[in-house]
């Protein structure tokens, strides 16, 4: 057979091969496009393609697969369409990893993370005196890979997972992007993130000092929260003769509106300690009992002092029962709200912006402080917990006011 006819023979095979695929095709789609789609309804014809996905890939796909596996990606990937760096779909693993992280007392490294307008996972802050802090991990700094692999903001629970898969006492790699654009390797030991979110000190002139690092739940066991910390410095506090208090929240990234309401509960008088406002406008009040603390105040905030710190913030300052010192807060005037699924999987949502009781939102502009006081010279990027007392312009100027109350 000369090369013409070979051509000519393949030229009609394949269309007959064609053709016949095509009428499969044409057969299937005419026969069973009503089992997969309902015209006019589109929740019912997105529920009824995946399954058809299903069906198709368990009888036709040629590789075994992990089924739950292959749910779990499809569930990530629709919630992390969203592009909103709170929200997010956590697996039965990842859930229970999540609920631990504001439960005081997991195993990590001890830091907030969230995504930038770049689609980066950036660094909020470190919990003070954890590995991440030890390490020299700072506000601002971006995550771009653990254990070589390389990380963006949609992803941002896959590095989390990742940073957090392993025992106590083991140790992670990863990559940090400096401000200064320097990248830069890091061994990070995984350690009980447990410690206490509150300490104390009485300065001169029967000043009480409380620092709050953050507002986490009561501990599995029930005994152990941000608020009880808080209410068991504050009577120590008191035996030793306080009459006025410096509350510190700098560098704190905020925890679980129900804590931070608690401890606003304790100082503020009758009436709105804070209330969310969903899309279509529905509120949900937080508010305090008459029983309150009266003595001189003053609150410190930086950059660094984010979500519920802000509640705290922004409801001591609107009712005028403390003044606000050092400089523009973070600004996140949203919240989440948490639904676990019978499997153990969950998701967490955004799901309304919150407001302080004056009715400001704070969301993306922060809490302006009465008296702006920046950190002076080498400790302007510092961690407030890190400068000594006679150092740190901010405290000294909360004290110089506070003794004038």
């Amino acid at each position: 057979m000369d090369d013409n006819k070979k051509i000519i023979k393949a030229i009609v095979i394949t269309a007959v091969v064609t053709a016949v695929v095509t009428g499969v095709l044409t057969s299937f789609v005419k026969d069973n496009i009503s089992i997969y789609f309902s015209p006019g309804n589109d929740d019912k014809a997105f529920s009824n393609k995946v399954k058809a996905v299903e069906n198709i890939l368990e009888k036709k796909y040629l590789y075994d697969y992990d089924k739950q596996k292959l749910r779990d990606n499809a569930l990530q990937a629709y919630i992390e369409g969203l592009d909103e760096p709170y929200t997010h779909y956590y697996t039965a693993d990842e859930f229970s990893s999540y609920i631990s992280n504001v439960r005081d007392g997991y195993v990590g490294i001890g830091v907030i993370v969230g995504v930038n307008d770049n689609n980066e996972i950036e660094i909020i802050a470190p919990f003070e005196g954890s590995p991440a802090y030890e390490a020299g991990i700072e506000p601002g700094d971006v995550l771009t890979a653990v254990e070589g692999a390389a990380y963006s903001g949609d992803m941002l629970t896959e590095a989390v997972d990742a940073i957090k898969s392993g025992e106590e006492g083991t140790s992670v790699n990863i990559t940090i992007r400096k401000s200064s654009g320097e990248n830069v390797d890091l061994s990070v030991e995984r350690r009980d993130i447990s410690s206490d979110s509150v300490s104390g000190e009485m300065l001169d002139d029967n000043i009480g000092y409380i620092r709050i690092t953050g507002f986490n739940m009561d501990s599995e066991d029930g005994t152990h929260s941000t608020a009880s910390e808080f209410n068991d410095e504050f009577a120590m506090l008191s035996e030793q003769g306080m009459k006025k208090l410096i509350i510190d929240l700098r560098d704190n990234p905020g925890g679980v509106l129900t804590e931070v309401c608690k401890v606003a509960d304790k100082l503020l008088p009758e009436g709105t300690i804070t209330y969310t406002e969903t899309k279509d406008g529905d509120r949900k009040y937080y508010s305090s009992d008459a029983q309150s603390v009266d003595m001189p105040m003053v609150v410190l905030i930086n950059g660094n002092s984010a979500s519920a710190s802000e509640v705290l913030t922004g409801a001591l300052k609107d009712y005028g029962k403390a003044v606000v010192v050092g400089t523009t807060s973070y600004g996140k005037g949203i919240v989440q709200d948490v639904y676990p699924f019978f499997d153990g999987s969950g998701i967490s949502l955004t799901s309304a912006k919150y407001y302080t009781p004056n009715g400001v939102c704070i969301h993306d502009v922060g809490i302006e402080p009465d008296v702006t006081v920046e950190m002076s010279g080498e400790y302007k990027d510092s961690y407030a917990s890190e400068v000594a007392h006679e150092n740190d312009a901010q405290l000294n100027k909360a004290i110089e006011i506070i003794k004038e109350k």
